[in-house]
């Protein structure tokens, strides 16, 4: 392989990458749950599983 096309290669590839990144985390953003955190008295982070499992 010769440097020019490894270069243009790599070139192609970082092109590619930066505007695939931002489509991922934008999708990331509005399709994964991203629900905040609650903690009891204690300190201890209460789930949502437990709160299931003691109704």
């Amino acid at each position: 392989m010769s440097d020019g096309l490894a270069l243009t290669l790599a070139g192609i590839g970082i092109a590619l990458a930066v505007p695939l990144t931002f489509m991922v985390a934008n999708w990331v953003r509005k399709n994964v749950d991203h629900g905040e955190a609650r903690f009891d008295s204690s300190g201890r982070m209460i789930s949502d599983e437990e709160e299931r499992d003691e109704a």
